[in-house]
């Protein structure tokens, strides 16, 4: 998981960027008709970021979660479009 990470923001330009990822547990969420929890908490001063999940992070959510750290002003459809771009165009870069 760190090396696809790493692979991602290399491609975003975000490698000043400190990218974890922690699993929590499903009681710590209050899911509003979801089945599953994948969200990142961003800290703009210090350049970290958290991968929250509740299930395994695929590749698919690792480049939308990071897609959200290196263009903040977009909103989710246009991350939820560029991530599925950028997906199907991977082995361009």
């Amino acid at each position: 998981m760190s090396d696809t990470i790493t692979y991602w923001q290399e491609i975003l330009k975000i490698t000043d960027w400190k990218i974890s990822y922690k699993r929590i547990k499903p009681e710590q969420i209050e899911y509003n008709g979801e089945d599953y929890f994948i969200g990142i908490s961003r800290d703009f001063d210090k350049k970290e970021a958290v991968i929250h999940h509740d299930i395994d992070l695929t590749e698919e959510a690792i480049v939308h979660e990071l897609l959200h750290v290196a263009y903040p002003e977009k909103n989710e459809e246009w991350i939820n479009e560029t991530t599925d771009q950028y997906l199907h165009s991977k082995y361009k870069y």
